[in-house]
């Protein structure tokens, strides 16, 4: 019979105790770890890692590691395409930093573009969202420049953007579309999500369309951090 590392059995340990605690509660160091355990410095760094790799902490250099709370993102197509309206809804606070707004031609080579354009630009915006004030997805937004001539007036962190299309432009998205792959994005990406160096996360491109209508009002692109978010799709079919 193989006996199971020692890492392993510290981590299981761990994580029953720290099942109840509240997130950003932080853990043992892996100085408290050889202490209170008798293991070695090696073994607690181990076991420390296997609970990242779990998806249940968080380090954070020079700060130390703590309880990891993930939420769950429900992909459902009767529900709203909002970051914002999707973490709330799970019960987690979000928040967003926004990194810069661009008007561009659309891409020649985009068919999703030329539509959403529709004989004008292409306004793109970038933003940083984040869940319980920590970095949880990178995405770039793609919508018609000449249906929201002024959008850059009103965009600012922690604004929604799918809120502010229907109180300002009286336009609501619904999903249409939407693919997810697990990859491994750039150093930029990486770094803007929190990680020291690229890990896998989840990618997604989402296709909305203006409600009531079939005309395509945005193209996203997105990459959400797996310790953060738990991507959960809900496909129903009605009843006959």
């Amino acid at each position: 019979m193989t006996t199971r590392p020692t890492y392993l059995e510290l981590a299981d340990l761990l994580a029953v105790e720290l099942k109840t605690a509240p997130a950003g509660t932080k853990v043992p160091s892996e100085h408290d770890l050889v202490a209170a355990h008798g293991v070695s410095r090696i073994t607690a760094r181990a076991a420390l890692q296997e609970l990242e790799l779990r998806y249940l902490v968080r380090r954070v250099r020079g700060a130390g590691t703590f309880v990891r709370r993930r939420i769950d993102y429900v992909i459902d197509k009767n529900l709203p395409p909002s970051f914002s309206a999707t973490v709330a809804a799970a019960g987690g606070a979000p928040g967003s930093r926004l990194l810069g707004v661009v008007r561009r031609a659309p891409d020649r080579g985009s068919t999703y573009e030329q539509e959403i354009a529709d004989g004008g630009d292409i306004v793109e915006i970038h933003r940083v969202s984040l869940v319980d004030g920590v970095p949880a997805n990178v995405a770039t937004m793609r919508m018609s420049g000449k249906q929201l001539p002024d959008i850059e007036e009103h965009l600012d962190d922690d604004v929604s953007v799918h809120a502010l299309l229907q109180e300002v432009y009286g336009i609501t998205l619904r999903r249409w579309r939407h693919q997810v792959t697990l990859d491994v994005p750039d150093t930029t990406v990486a770094s803007l999500l929190g990680d020291e160096a690229p890990r896998p996360c989840w990618y997604a491109e989402s296709l909305n369309r203006i409600e009531g209508t079939t005309q395509l009002g945005e193209y996203a692109s997105s990459w959400a951090h797996p310790q953060v978010i738990r991507k959960v799709f809900q496909i129903e079919e009605e009843r006959q």
